[in-house]
C-alpha cells in the first residue's frame, strides 16, 4: 500500500495497529465500523483507549490509587479484587436507571467505574486521564442536502447497499434478525442481493396478539425466499428463564425487549455467528413514534400554558392504559407529561418511567440533592445545547443517537448477542449512511402520518406494500402477562422487577 505496510495476517487488529502507527489518534475518524480497543503506545509511554462512532461496543474503566484497569464488561472487573472491595453503588447511576430504565455515560451503577463516551477516545498517561471526541455527528446536521427527494433516495440506495455489502465480509455465513418491520426487513433484502448462499433469518413471535409481529416477518421471509426460524417463547411465571436473560447485563438495564433479544440471540446462535440488524434506522430516519408527538406539540405551541396545563392534567387523569402493546391510554399520558413544557424536556419526558418525586421516595430522602443533581434531563440538556443551531427535529435525533441509542438500543443488542458468541452488525450505522442521513431535512423523514418517508420510498422496490406500510409498533414483550402484574403499566413494573431480582442486593441495599 502506499503507506509502505506489507500486512502478515488478514486480521483486523492488524490493522488498526498500523493505522495508529501511522496515523495516531487520527486514524479512529477513519474506522469505519465497530470497536472498543486499547492500545499501549510505548514511545509516548501513554496508554489510548477508543471507543467507535455511536457505542456498538463497551468500554469501562476505572482509576484506583493511581491505576487504569479497563474491560469490555463492568462485570470483569469486578474479577479485581482490589477493585471489588473499593466500589460502592452510584446514586447517581441507579438516578437515571428508576427515571429512564438504563443508565447513560459516562455513568455505570458504581461510583468509582465508568464508560468510555461513544466517538472519544481517552489517554492516560502519568496518572492524568485527558478526553478527545475524534468524530462530531453533529456537523453533518450542518448542512441540509438541496438534492431533490428522488435524487436523495437514489443516494441512499446506493449507501444502503453498499453499507449492507460491506457488513457481509466473514469467514462464516450471515445471517439476519427479521422482526418483519421495515428497517430489518431492508437489511435482509439487501443483503439477499449479494449473499451467494441461502440466508437464515430469525424472529421472535408472542401468544398475545398485540406483541406479535410474526406472521409480518414470515410474509417478508417468503417474498425474500430466506430459510426463516421464528421462536414462539411461553414465558408466563417462568421466572427463572426471565432471571437468565437479565443476567446477561452487565448493570440495571430494563428495555422490556431485553428478553426476546436474548432468546432470539440465543436461537439464531444455533445457526450462524454473524447476524444483520435494522438498529439505528429509527434514530436516523425518525421513527419513533415520539418524533410524531414532538411534531404535534409543535404545533399546539400556540395555545396558552394554562390551557395546555389544564389539558395535560385532565389527560393524566382520564387517559385508560390497557394491557394491549403501548396502548392509546399509554402514549397520551406520556404525551401529557410534556404538554406543557419545553419541546426539550417533552421530548426526554416521553420516555420517563419515574419522576423525579418518585425516585426520591423510592431511593431515600437521604439522597435527595444528589439524585436532583444527577437529573437525567441534564445529560440530555447538555447534547441539546451541543445541538441549539440545529432545526428542532434534527435537535431530537442528536441528542437520540447520543443516549438512547447508545446506552439503550446498541446495549440491549450487544449484550445479548455477545452472551451466545454471536455478532450483530448493524448497516444503519455505517459512518457514510449515518452522515448522508445527517444532511436529508427532517421534511424528508416525517410528517404527521409517520416517519421514515424516505426510507420507505427507497425501500419499496424491494419490499412488499404490506411492510412498507405497516405502523410502527416497537420491540416489545408482553411483561405484565408473563409476570401476571396488573397494577401498573409494564415498563415501570419491570423497571422495578429488574432491580429487585437482581440489584438490589448490590452493597445491602434495599428493595424498591
Amino acid at each position: 500500500m502506499d503507506a509502505g505496510v506489507h500486512f502478515r495476517t488478514k486480521s483486523d487488529t492488524e490493522v488498526v495497529l498500523y493505522a495508529f502507527i501511522h496515523w495516531g489518534a487520527q486514524c479512529f475518524e477513519k474506522f469505519n465500523g465497530m470497536f472498543a480497543l486499547a492500545i499501549w503506545d510505548s514511545l509516548d509511554k501513554v496508554l489510548i483507549l477508543a471507543r467507535d462512532r455511536f457505542g456498538k461496543k463497551p468500554l469501562f474503566y476505572t482509576l484506583l490509587n493511581g491505576e487504569i484497569t479497563f474491560a469490555s464488561e463492568l462485570t470483569a472487573l469486578l474479577e479485581d479484587a482490589a477493585i471489588k472491595v473499593n466500589v460502592s453503588l452510584s446514586i447517581s447511576g441507579l438516578n437515571h436507571y428508576l427515571a429512564i430504565g438504563y443508565i447513560l455515560a459516562p455513568l455505570t451503577i458504581y461510583r468509582e467505574i465508568h464508560k468510555l463516551e461513544s466517538a472519544t477516545y481517552l489517554s492516560f498517561q502519568d496518572d492524568n486521564i485527558k478526553k478527545h471526541r475524534y468524530w462530531d455527528y453533529r456537523v453533518y446536521f450542518d448542512h441540509q442536502t438541496k438534492q431533490t427527494e428522488d435524487d436523495v433516495a437514489q443516494q441512499l440506495d446506493a449507501l444502503l447497499e453498499q453499507a449492507v455489502k460491506y457488513r457481509l465480509i466473514s469467514d462464516v455465513p450471515v445471517g439476519a434478525f427479521l422482526s418483519g418491520g421495515l428497517d430489518s426487513s431492508g437489511v435482509t433484502a439487501y443483503a439477499k442481493h449479494h449473499i451467494p448462499y441461502e440466508l437464515h433469518t430469525f424472529c421472535v413471535g408472542f401468544a398475545e396478539a398485540s406483541y406479535n409481529e410474526a406472521d409480518d416477518a414470515r410474509v417478508t421471509a417468503d417474498y425474500l425466499c430466506t430459510i426463516h426460524h421464528e421462536l414462539v417463547p411461553e414465558l408466563r411465571w417462568n421466572k427463572e428463564t426471565i432471571r437468565k436473560t437479565i443476567d446477561c447485563y452487565d448493570e440495571p438495564f430494563s428495555d422490556t425487549s431485553l428478553l426476546p433479544m436474548v432468546l432470539v440471540s440465543k436461537f439464531a446462535s444455533q445457526f450462524v455467528k454473524v447476524v444483520l440488524s435494522g438498529d439505528g434506522a429509527d434514530e436516523i430516519f425518525c421513527g419513533y413514534v415520539t418524533y410524531q408527538a414532538d411534531l404535534l406539540k409543535r404545533r399546539l405551541q400556540f395555545i396558552p400554558k394554562s390551557v395546555q396545563r389544564l389539558a395535560a392534567t385532565v389527560l393524566r387523569k382520564t387517559a385508560h392504559e390497557t394491557m394491549k402493546k403501548t396502548s392509546l391510554g399509554f402514549k397520551l399520558k406520556q404525551f401529557s407529561k410534556g404538554l406543557a413544557q419545553s419541546p426539550q424536556y417533552a421530548h426526554y419526558v416521553w420516555r420517563e418511567l419515574h419522576d423525579e418525586n418518585e425516585r426520591i421516595a423510592l431511593i431515600g430522602a437521604e439522597n435527595r440533592e444528589e439524585i436532583k443533581a444527577s437529573h437525567p434531563f441534564l445529560t440530555f440538556l447538555k447534547y441539546y445545547e451541543e445541538a441549539s443551531e440545529m432545526e428542532q427535529m434534527n435537535q431530537h435525533l442528536y441528542v437520540d443517537a447520543k443516549t438512547w441509542l447508545t446506552d439503550d438500543i446498541l446495549v440491549k443488542v450487544d449484550r445479548a448477542t455477545m452472551a451466545f458468541g454471536l455478532e450483530a452488525r448493524a448497516p444503519f450505522l455505517d459512518a457514510n449512511v449515518t452522515e448522508y442521513a445527517a444532511s436529508i431535512p427532517p421534511t424528508m423523514k416525517i410528517g404527521m402520518q409517520g416517519g421514515k418517508l424516505i426510507l420507505k420510498e427507497v425501500l419499496s422496490k424491494y419490499l412488499p406494500a404490506s411492510t412498507i406500510d405497516k405502523k410502527k409498533s416497537g420491540f416489545n414483550a408482553p411483561v405484565n402477562a408473563w409476570l401476571d402484574n396488573s397494577e401498573e403499566n409494564e415498563f415501570r413494573f419491570f423497571n422495578k422487577y429488574v432491580w429487585n431480582q437482581k440489584w438490589c442486593a448490590l452493597k445491602n441495599f434495599n428493595e424498591i
